[in-house]
């Protein structure tokens, strides 16, 4: 059964671009595994953290919606405490029975009206 999922994934931000991109690469292999679809990737880019995690100071944030198993889940989680570039990570259980289609639009139309309401914070400024 799939059920929607979010992710937020910190990794290491002293990575190389290609190492970065084949490490998550890797994780959204298994999102889209057995049916699986990602529905919203986001990269909220390079921050500094409030403490340091395994001796680094700053992570890339990557923020994922999607629809996968919770036996992919459960490899994903499996893998991201034993892989020493992953910082930290934060799963959170949705719904299930999702419209997929129906998801991915209301996702994209928070997303505009996210951008707008920023985009009119700057012009007050």
């Amino acid at each position: 059964m799939l059920r929607e999922y979010e992710m937020t994934i910190i990794a290491r931000a002293d990575l190389p671009e290609s190492e970065g991109a084949k490490l998550l690469g890797k994780y959204e292999k298994l999102m889209t595994a057995d049916g699986g679809e990602i529905l919203q990737k986001s990269s909220w880019g390079v921050k500094k953290l409030a403490f340091p995690m395994k001796k680094a100071f700053r992570g890339n944030y990557v923020n994922y919606d999607f629809v996968g198993t919770s036996s992919n889940l459960a490899e994903m989680e499996r893998l991201m405490r034993i892989d020493d570039d992953v910082l930290r990570y934060m799963s959170v259980y949705v719904g299930q029975n999702v419209n997929v289609a129906k998801r991915k639009e209301q996702l994209a139309k928070a997303a505009s009206a996210a951008r707008e309401a920023a985009n009119e914070f700057r012009e007050r400024d």
